[in-house]
């Protein structure tokens, strides 16, 4: 058994397209994980932030940024073309967190992008946490869209009430994602969610449990987002390994533990955990 580690920090950084400037300001994030990321708002910005963290060693970032009133990045059509640039000249692995996206948009950046770390929300979080006049649909439709351009697209899901696995639901019929990736709702201090309750361990373990039985071929990943108190941050990763995770991000020492306990070897790699496999020799780090 293989239990695959990722650790992007500081070869895999994530880079806001907008700084912190965000349209929708999400009950859940209202700004905060912006701060978090590297700010890039100009393309001048971009190719140069690119051309600096591959001086360091990097080997790759992560696109993403604020929202639109519209569901994308903010600055994501001026920014297109140091994307390309960027992409030139570095030879940088880039991920993008796109948000909804238009037909143009992924043409262009089809070639430019290694892979998509896509969310699928539902609608009633769409509307009450993001505050977006948008549907589900219309995120499958930008899964879809980025697809036939043939962009490798690994989709999100965030816990919340534990039922998250429908989302997924009307991606079974077509062929099925090389990765999917379950983040957890974490309170953040400085959001008007900060007193909302995170998901139970028993909660994640159904999903995931019900994610794998989807799509019994595809790697799950408990990505980065999740609450990291350390008693609830440990049950929670050890219910999502019960479930099936082959990756995870960032995981605590004592899951470690456990897990080469149970017989599963270790596998580090500097970068997201949605890494396709192909690109996996770039980043490891074992």
């Amino acid at each position: 058994m293989h239990l695959k580690t990722y650790h992007p920090i500081p070869k895999f950084p994530p880079i806001s397209l907008s700084g912190t400037q965000c349209q929708l300001s999400c009950r859940h994030c209202n700004r905060e994980y912006l701060r978090g990321m590297i700010p890039a708002m100009t393309p001048e910005m971009l190719v140069q932030t690119c051309r600096d963290l591959r001086d360091k060693g990097a080997i790759g970032a992560l696109l993403s940024g604020g929202s639109t009133r519209d569901g994308g990045i903010l600055n994501m059509r001026e920014m297109r073309g140091s994307i390309l640039q960027a992409k030139a000249e570095t030879g940088l692995i880039l991920n993008i967190h796109p948000g909804l996206m238009d037909e143009d948009t992924v043409q262009t950046l089809s070639g430019a992008i290694d892979f998509v770390s896509l969310e699928i929300p539902s609608t009633e979080t769409i509307r009450d946490v993001f505050g977006l006049d948008a549907t589900t649909e219309e995120y499958i439709d930008t899964y879809h869209r980025m697809k036939a351009a043939g962009m490798n697209v690994m989709p999100h899901i965030t816990i919340f009430d534990g039922n998250e696995d429908r989302l997924l639901r009307p991606l079974t019929s077509f062929a099925h994602p090389e990765v999917i990736v379950v983040i957890i709702f974490t309170p953040t201090r400085g959001t008007p969610m900060a007193e909302a309750a995170a998901p139970t361990p028993e909660m994640v373990k159904g999903v995931i449990s019900r994610v794998k039985a989807m799509f019994p071929e595809t790697e799950i990943s408990l990505g980065c987002m999740r609450p990291r108190t350390r008693d609830l941050r440990v049950a929670l990763e050890l219910a999502a390994l019960d479930a099936g995770v082959t990756r995870m991000e960032l995981p605590s020492q004592q899951t470690l533990d456990v897990a080469r306990q149970r017989g599963y070897t270790i596998e580090r790699f500097d970068a997201c955990c949605a890494l396709p496999r192909a690109l996996e020799a770039v980043a490891s780090a074992s």
